[in-house]
Parts: C-alpha cells; sequence; structure tokens
C-alpha cells in the first residue's frame, strides 16, 4: 500500500460515513424520527460500513481476486500470540481498574455483542484502518507516529456522533473517546504488524468494544496505568523489530 491508495481510502471512507451519519444527526433534529428508528439505524449502518467498503475499492482492480484473498486471509507465523498478548493486557487493564461487571451482560449478551461488534459495530472497520492506511503511513513514518495518526484520524472520522442525539458516544467527551481510540490504535497497529492478519485485528477490535461494556467502567490510576503500559508493550516490541532489522541488513553487508 502507499500514499495514494491511502489517500483515496480516506476520500471514500470519509464520503460515505459523513453523509450518511451528518445525515442521520439531521433527520434526527428535525424530523419526528429519533436515533433508533429504522430509517436512521440503516443509514448510520451504511456509514458505519464506510472503512471496510473504501478498503474494497483500494486494493487494486489487477487480479483482484488473488489480491482480496491476501488481503484478508493474510497471517504471519506466530502472529495469534502478540493477539493474546494484547487480549491479556487489556483484559486485565479494564478488569482490575473495574472490579464490578455489569449485570446486564450475561454470557449469552456477551457473544451476541461480540459478533456484532466484531462485523457490523466496529470489527469490520480494520480492513481499511490496519489493512489500508496503517501499512502505507508504516512505509513513510516510524511505527509510533503511524499509529498516532490513525488514531488522530480514526478520532475526526468519529466526530458526527457527538451530533446525533440520543447516540451511546454522548455519554461520554469527545477527547475521552478520541484518547481511547489512539490507545486503540496502537495497540492494534502492533498486532497487524506481527499478525499481518485482518481477521484478528477484527476479533481484537470487537473484544475491546464489548469488553468496556462489559464492566462498569471507572476512570482511575489502575486503568491509566492499564493503558500506558500496553502501549508502551506496543513501542517496545517495535523497537526489538528495529533493531532485529538492522543486526541483519548489518550481517548481510558483512
Amino acid at each position: 500500500m502507499n500514499i495514494k491508495t491511502a489517500v483515496k481510502y480516506l476520500i471514500i471512507t470519509f464520503a460515505i460515513t459523513y453523509v450518511c451519519w451528518w445525515g442521520v444527526a439531521i433527520l434526527v433534529a428535525y424530523t419526528d424520527l429519533v436515533y433508533g428508528d429504522i430509517l436512521p439505524t440503516v443509514i448510520y449502518i451504511i456509514g458505519n460500513f464506510g472503512p471496510a467498503i473504501a478498503a474494497l475499492f483500494s486494493i487494486g482492480k489487477k487480479d483482484y481476486p488473488r489480491r482480496l484473498k491476501e488481503f484478508l486471509f493474510s497471517y504471519k507465523k506466530h502472529g495469534i500470540w502478540f493477539f493474546l498478548l494484547f487480549v491479556a493486557l487489556i483484559t486485565l487493564t479494564v478488569g482490575l481498574s473495574s472490579m464490578e461487571w455489569n449485570p446486564q451482560m450475561t454470557a449469552l449478551n456477551f457473544f451476541i455483542s461480540l459478533l456484532g461488534s466484531i462485523f457490523v459495530y466496529g470489527g469490520e472497520e480494520e480492513l481499511g484502518w490496519r489493512g489500508i492506511l496503517q501499512p502505507a503511513l508504516s512505509k513513510k513514518i516510524t511505527f509510533p507516529l503511524a499509529a498516532l495518526a490513525c488514531g488522530v484520524i480514526w478520532a475526526l472520522w468519529h466526530l458526527p456522533l457527538w451530533f446525533i442525539e440520543g447516540h451511546p458516544n454522548q455519554s461520554m467527551p469527545f477527547w475521552v473517546q478520541a484518547t481511547l481510540g489512539i490507545f486503540l490504535c496502537f495497540w492494534l497497529g502492533m498486532i497487524y504488524e506481527r499478525s499481518g492478519c485482518i481477521p484478528l485485528c477484527m476479533l481484537f477490535h470487537g473484544y475491546v468494544n464489548v469488553l468496556l461494556s462489559s464492566f462498569v467502567l471507572k476512570l482511575n490510576w489502575i486503568l491509566i496505568f492499564g493503558m500506558v503500559l500496553t502501549t508502551a508493550a506496543a513501542v517496545i516490541l517495535w523497537l526489538f523489530d528495529k533493531q532485529e532489522k538492522v543486526a541483519k541488513n548489518q550481517a548481510t553487508d558483512n
């Protein structure tokens, strides 16, 4: 992936999502419809698929079936372990900082919510953010800067939600969501760097979304420390990768 592809992806993504989500905001504000009615919900979901739709238009036309297969099902050896590492870190962080399970989140609700979050309300975005944008940026700038850029863009992509009356995102300040998004982009970015697997990123994104609903969130030092530690783990893994590449290049030169 290159910058030209990333720009094309971003234009399509924002065009689809912003038309839909700002459209929902206007419908809810100026008609008798409310968020949750059938028409606003359908339009909202279409907007939610902006990154996925844009990704499918950005992987190239030449030999499309092969490219699509590689895009969706690539996997680097041992990638699963890095996925499990970040699952463990974020689960401990949220669980220990809260210590209070949401009583409405039964085992069945958790499973249903996870499926929905993977394929409709979050995970499907990873086809674009990690499948297109992250690789393109990583070729031009370092991993921490690429993850930070992805997080800022991702936050701006979500901005219309704070103008849709009744949307759940309005329960928290935009800056909190943006900060969480930036952290998440570091974790997802390293999972993708180490696994090259979009489905794992989809699963992790969906899992984090449901995890945050499964516990009663409490802003305390454990939550902050855990998120910073998890992000530091991503940066440290990138530094190890960088050192390994330098060592291999030096060995090749010799």
